[in-house]
C-alpha cells in the first residue's frame, strides 16, 4: 500500500512538472520575464518628451503618415482612449496618450495640411496633430511638431471647445495662421449656449504663436448702425436689476451688451465697445461699476489678454485709453466709405493721406 502511494505522488509530480515546463516555453503567463529585456511599458513612459501611459496596448492603428525618415501613428479601439506616436527613424521620439488624435486637421471636415508642410515660415517642415479629448463640447487641442534634423513640438494651443479650429492661410502668405475662439467668457452669468467666444487669430512671430490682430480687424459700425445697436441693447429684457454678488446665470446685464463690446475688442474698436456700455447702461453708476470690474478681471483671465491689452489697452480704460479707442475705432469706420485721397488733420491744419494716417494710428 505504501509502494502504490508513493507511486501516485511520484507520478502527480512528474505531471506537474512537465506542465510548468511546458507553459515556460510556450510563454505563458505565469512565465517570467528575461532578465534585462525592457518592457512596452517602460519604453513608452520614457519617451520624450512626455511621460505617457504605455500605447499603443492593442489598440488599433488609425492613421499612418510617413515623412522622410519620420512616421507618426495614431491608435484607437477597442480602448476609447486613443494614443499618438511620433518616431524618427524607427526610434520613438514622442509617445502621448489621451482622446482621439488626428494628423493634419482638426475634427469636422477640414481639408487638412500635409505632413512636411512650413506651417510657419520658419523653414522647417512641420506636422500638425489635433486632439480631442472626449467631452461632450471640449476640449480640443493641436500641436505642432517640428519634423527637421531635430525632433521637437513648438507648440501646443488650447483650442477650447472649437472644434472647428483650424490652420489656414488667412493673408495668403504661403503660411499658416490658428484660426479658432477665445473661450475665457464660456459660462460667465449666462449657460454655454449664450456664451459669447470672440475670435481671435494666431501667426507664428518671434519664436511663438501670438495674437495677430491685424488679421482680427474689420471695419466697425456706421452711425446709424450703431446708434441702433445702443437702442437694442437698451432695451434688452436682460435688463432685470437684480443685482447678485454671487449671480451665475441669468443675470442683471444682457448678454448682448459684452457680447458686443467683445465683438468690437477683437476687431479693432475698444474704443467703441466702451461707448457701448456708456450708452446703453440702463442702471445705476454703482451696478456699472461693479460690472466693469467683473467684466475685466474675466477678460483679464483669457490665455490671449496678455497680446490683446498691448492693441486695446487696460480694462478698466484710462481716459487716455478710451480716447485713443475711439479715435481708432473712428478712422477705421470711416477710412474703407472716404473717396477722397485726403483729409484734414484739424490740430495740424495740414492735408494727410488716409493710408498715411493708417500707417501712423495702427504702427
Amino acid at each position: 500500500m505504501l509502494r502504490l502511494n508513493t507511486l501516485l505522488l511520484t507520478t502527480v509530480f512528474l505531471f506537474l512538472t512537465a506542465q510548468c515546463s511546458a507553459g515556460q516555453t510556450t510563454g505563458s503567463t505565469f512565465s517570467s520575464p528575461k532578465q534585462g529585456a525592457p518592457s512596452l511599458a517602460n519604453k513608452e513612459q520614457d519617451a520624450p518628451p512626455e511621460k505617457e501611459l504605455p500605447c499603443p496596448l492593442g489598440r488599433n492603428l488609425t492613421e499612418e503618415v510617413k515623412y522622410r525618415e519620420y512616421t507618426v501613428r495614431t491608435y484607437r479601439w477597442p480602448e476609447p482612449e486613443g494614443c499618438l506616436r511620433i518616431s524618427k527613424g524607427g526610434k520613438l521620439v514622442f509617445s502621448r496618450a489621451g482622446g482621439q488624435f488626428q494628423i493634419g486637421k482638426n475634427f469636422f471636415h477640414d481639408p487638412g495640411i500635409p505632413v512636411g508642410s512650413d506651417i510657419t515660415g520658419a523653414g522647417v517642415p512641420n506636422a500638425v496633430v489635433s486632439e480631442w479629448t472626449g467631452g461632450a463640447h471640449c476640449c480640443f487641442v493641436l500641436r505642432v511638431f517640428e519634423l527637421g534634423e531635430e525632433f521637437k513640438q513648438m507648440a501646443k494651443i488650447d483650442a477650447g471647445h472649437s472644434d472647428g479650429a483650424k490652420f489656414v492661410d488667412l493673408d495668403h502668405d504661403g503660411f499658416y495662421e490658428f484660426d479658432g475662439n477665445d473661450w475665457a467668457f464660456a459660462y460667465w452669468r449666462v449657460s454655454f449656449m449664450q456664451s459669447p467666444a470672440p475670435r481671435i487669430v494666431l501667426k507664428y512671430r518671434d519664436g511663438r504663436f501670438r495674437l495677430a490682430y491685424d488679421l482680427m480687424k474689420k471695419p466697425g459700425s456706421s452711425p446709424a448702425e450703431f446708434a441702433a445697436l445702443v437702442r437694442d441693447v437698451k432695451s434688452d429684457d436682460g435688463w432685470t436689476g437684480a443685482t447678485s454678488s454671487d449671480c451665475e446665470t441669468d443675470c442683471d446685464v444682457p448678454v448682448a451688451l459684452w457680447k458686443n463690446m467683445l465683438d468690437m475688442m477683437y476687431t479693432g474698436h475698444p474704443g467703441l465697445a466702451w461707448k457701448l456700455l456708456d450708452q446703453s447702461w440702463s442702471m445705476t453708476p454703482k451696478g456699472k461699476s461693479a460690472f466693469v470690474k467683473d467684466f475685466c478681471n474675466q477678460l483679464n483671465h483669457s490665455q490671449y489678454w496678455p497680446d490683446l491689452q498691448v492693441e486695446v489697452g487696460a480694462c478698466p480704460p484710462g481716459p487716455h485709453d478710451e480716447q485713443v479707442g475711439i479715435f481708432k475705432s473712428l478712422f477705421l469706420s470711416v477710412g474703407p466709405i472716404v473717396n477722397k485721397p485726403f483729409i484734414i488733420c484739424y490740430v495740424c491744419s495740414t492735408p494727410i493721406s488716409l493710408d498715411k494716417l493708417h500707417i501712423a494710428i495702427y504702427k
